[in-house]
């Protein structure tokens, strides 16, 4: 009996297609090299998506304290700070998913119009460390998927929307 790569559901030694998720069932690591690289571009990649959470979550956590203690400028900050949190609990749990369900990467970082947004009120509401977060979601993370590119493609076209 062979298990799923994405999700871990029990499969039948003939599938090629999991009935669960709707992703290609990987050949067997002997006979799919490829495979292993593909594991370790995302394992990279869900790493540094939760290093971008773990970001986000202390410059969150430190804008609500900047926030309570700054009366004049408190409920903008707190707002921003809010917000940080929840894009990083957001990250946290997109990185967990990254190596069993790659569907998706590909989109979710092309676009730069939300990482824009959440610069400029940053940098207007919440303090310049925002800047911080935002240089590496745009190097380090966003820069590591473009980079990329090509193969997440490709490994997102194993898996059949589902």
């Amino acid at each position: 009996m062979k298990y799923c790569t994405h999700c871990g559901k029990e499969l039948l030694d003939e599938a090629v297609i999991c009935v669960n998720c709707g992703c290609m069932v990987k050949m067997p690591v002997s006979a799919a090299p490829a495979g292993i690289a593909d594991d370790r571009l995302l394992n990279k990649l869900a790493e540094r998506v939760k290093i971008n959470g773990i970001i986000w979550l202390v410059i969150g956590i430190l804008q609500v304290i900047a926030g309570l203690l700054i009366s004049w400028f408190s409920w903008w900050v707190l707002i921003v700070g809010v917000l940080n949190i929840i894009s990083s609990v957001k990250d946290l749990n997109r990185s967990n998913q990254i190596p069993r369900d790659p569907r998706g990467i590909v989109s979710d970082y092309e676009s730069i119009t939300g990482p824009v947004i959440t610069l400029i009120y940053n940098v207007l509401f919440g303090g310049l460390i925002g800047v911080v977060g935002s240089i590496y979601y745009f190097i380090g993370l966003r820069g590591f998927v473009m980079e990329n590119r090509e193969q997440l493609l490709m490994i997102e076209s194993t898996c059949i929307a589902g």
